[in-house]
């Protein structure tokens, strides 16, 4: 109701968005000139605008700043200012970012004095409190999404970074900053990468990496899949990433139809069944590379199939295995049971 799909990582972007909002506010205001956006290797995010601040005790048209963080506005900004902008869903601002946080952490600075407030799930463990501060005027917003709430709360940062490059060129004045910082996701491959779009667990992704002996020399492939497991977001069809000697194939090619293939033998089922919320991604390396067309977008190196049919294979195997329950609702959407 708040801020859309909690399974698929769109609810956790719309709280960032309605962080952003309100620092876009200012600048419409003439008051804020930059954002920064950083998000920590534990999924947490992190806002620090240089705007006017907060004060503890509200005014300018403000509410006291903890019933603004604990209750839901009747107007369409809390202060009833204008212009104003809604990124997110509903523009509900801090209210709805504290309340779907299990931490929420704020501190600023307004005029020579520093606020400062820490909530979790909306209920004060600091309640807002004040003292001088000799530092420029700012906000800092940290929260972690609630994974009470949130099927997996990571933010899609390929969705975020698009609809930032949208807003540097539609607010040119407006420097917005993205830092990805100790990223232990990456860390996990293809497999935390398959896992980000699923919007799941790393151990609900099969995967597997491994280097295989072709005629035309040795192959390096890695693949990652998982199906989504959300009725909302079946519907959306297959997502494929593909890369040859890492280059991204847009048009894909033979170690897409490589890994099809191990689905499709090890999966059964019809094919749109089979299709229908595929995640997966496939990188191969390798010595002999043929390209389909000038742009070099489709990988037609046929040795390259039978290996990454193969490494599919191996991880459907190893996750039906150790993911047995989620493999076997899947299995029987896949074949239409």
């Amino acid at each position: 109701m708040f801020v859309g799909d909690t399974e698929d990582g769109s609810g956790v972007l719309h709280m960032v968005l309605e962080v952003l909002a309100n620092s876009y506010d200012q600048h419409l205001a003439g008051r804020c000139s930059q954002v920064s956006i950083e998000i920590a290797a534990d999924g947490t995010i992190t806002v620090t605008d240089n705007g006017p601040g907060l004060a503890a005790d509200g005014g300018d048209g403000l509410p006291p700043l903890h019933e603004m963080l604990t209750c839901l506005s009747d107007r369409a900004t809390v202060d009833g200012h204008r212009p104003h902008v809604h990124l997110g869903l509903g523009g509900l601002g801090l209210f709805v970012v504290n309340a779907l946080s299990e931490r929420f952490e704020l501190r600023s600075v307004r005029q020579g004095t520093l606020t400062t407030a820490v909530y979790s799930r909306g209920e004060a463990i600091e309640p807002p409190a004040s003292s001088p501060a000799g530092e420029s005027s700012g906000t800092r917003i940290l929260f972690r999404p609630d994974s009470t709430i949130f099927r997996y709360p990571r933010l899609p940062r390929a969705e975020l970074a698009r609809q930032l490059e949208d807003l540097s060129f539609l607010a040119p004045r407006f420097a917005v900053r993205l830092t990805i910082a100790g990223d232990d996701v990456a860390a996990g491959g293809l497999a935390s990468r398959v896992a980000l779009a699923a919007s799941c667990a790393l151990e609900d992704v099969a995967a597997h990496a491994a280097t295989y002996s072709t005629p035309s020399g040795p192959i390096d492939v890695e693949v990652a899949l998982t199906w989504r497991v959300s009725r909302w977001t079946v519907a959306r069809g297959a997502a494929i990433e593909s890369w040859a000697n890492l280059s991204r194939t847009l048009d894909h090619g033979s170690h897409v139809d490589g890994l099809l293939e191990g689905a499709r033998s090890f999966m059964g089922g019809r094919k749109e069944s089979r299709l229908a919320g595929l995640i997966a991604a496939v990188s191969v390396i390798l010595s002999d590379v043929k390209f389909g067309n000038p742009n070099k977008s489709r990988l037609e190196t046929t040795d390259v199939g039978p290996p990454v049919t193969a490494a599919t294979t191996s991880a459907l195997e190893a996750w039906s295995q150790s993911r047995p329950e989620l493999f076997a609702s899947i299995h029987r959407r896949v074949r239409g049971e």
